[in-house]
């Protein structure tokens, strides 16, 4: 199926290690209100940044983060402040934004971590962490150029990371510049060779080169790892499928679906592949259509690759009218949101149900041995 379900798969945003360790403040006693401003009245600005520095060791909440930023504020409005402390206010209130950002990032609230991350890269535009953070926004927003520019800063400043590398691979990736990409996840994988991910999207840009013996070390290598894993098995599926090899690609399929009932993309693999199979041997009309359906009811009917794959199945059943008003209704939702490319494929394959003709994938290449039935 051209235009498999591509997202850009950024790693989790890792808690940034406080600034504070070697804090030059001294606490002094514990304020007797509670409330925030009735401390503030009360302090200088060296207490309120100490004050601030004691809070980093147990925030956790928004709140909390939110109450650091507002002694830190004061502090720095403060005449009286001295510029050592000054300094010193910026550097824990831009780690406070980084890491209020990320706790926003994990609530899904992207626009505000996006707010956070830029605020904490403006107070200190050499820490690499909320670079990094602020990168990972910029590429979740599809702002890619300044994606790139924020991963390139944070490999200058810190070219261990390997989350950063591997983050720039997947911006390539989503601009079809898969040879850099492969180049990135090469260097990731260097730095960290333990991570199952970066083998299968390198496996993955390999797939997309026809470089397919690296593409199979890859994804062998990330099984190896992580062997619970139901989108290493979908990916190592489609490699075979690439191949010709449907009897291993229909394994893999199944495999991802034992491995989790819930995957929607393993069921929309199976169902396009029994769909749209070029051997006959492969095609199933009814169970493509139940397990086109099931993987919609696992995800949704707001992908147009879904529908797409549905719209297949029902071809594929000489159902053309159903074939024909899903996916009409795939490419209404594919507009703003796909490439060129599906658009393409999209269309052709509604002009073709529109002729009651079926859609069959292209044989990019073909094995000796010979399938059975998918069971």
């Amino acid at each position: 199926m051209n235009g498999y379900i591509i997202r850009l798969l950024l790693l989790p945003i890792m808690v940034a290690v406080p600034l504070i360790a070697l804090c030059p403040f001294v606490y002094g006693e514990s304020p007797k209100s509670s409330r925030p401003s009735d401390v503030v009245a009360a302090r200088s600005p060296r207490e309120l940044i100490g004050i601030a520095s004691k809070k980093t060791t147990t925030a956790e909440t928004n709140r909390d983060f939110g109450e650091i930023i507002y002694y830190l504020d004061k502090a720095l409005a403060s005449k009286a402040i001295v510029p050592e402390h000054r300094q010193y206010a910026r550097q824990l209130k831009g780690w406070t934004h980084n890491r209020l950002g990320e706790n926003f990032s994990q609530q899904g609230k992207e626009a505000a971590a996006l707010t956070q991350f830029e605020l904490a890269v403006d107070l200190n535009f050499k820490h690499w962490k909320a670079l990094h953070n602020r990168g990972v926004s910029y590429a979740m927003g599809e702002r890619f150029d300044e994606a790139l520019q924020d991963f390139a800063s944070t490999i200058r400043i810190h070219p261990e990371y390997a989350n950063a590398w591997f983050n720039r691979a997947e911006v390539f990736m989503r601009l079809g510049k898969t040879a850099i990409a492969i180049e990135n996840y090469t260097q990731a994988i260097a730095l960290n060779a333990d991570d199952p991910g970066y083998y299968k999207s390198r496996g993955k840009a390999y797939r997309i080169v026809r470089k397919y013996p690296q593409a199979h070390a890859d994804l062998d290598q990330s099984l190896a790892l992580d062997s619970q894993s139901a989108t290493i098995y979908i990916e190592r599926g489609d490699l075979w499928l690439a191949e010709g090899n449907f009897e291993k690609s229909a394994a893999d399929y199944r495999s991802a679906v034992y491995t989790d009932k819930q995957s929607a993309a393993a069921f929309q693999r199976i169902a396009w592949m029994m769909a749209t199979c070029p051997d006959i041997r492969y095609r199933d009309a009814k169970r493509a259509i139940l397990f086109s359906q099931r993987a919609i009811q696992l995800h949704g009917e707001k992908d147009f690759r879904y529908l797409d794959t549905l719209a297949a199945a029902h071809a594929n059943a000489d159902e053309f009218d159903l074939a024909i008003e899903q996916q009409t209704v795939a490419l209404k939702l594919a507009e703003g949101n796909a490439t060129g490319r599906e658009l393409k494929h999209l269309k052709q394959r509604l002009e073709q149900y529109s002729r009651n003709i079926p859609h069959r994938e292209e044989r990019i290449a073909s094995r000796l041995d010979q399938p059975k039935q998918v069971q």
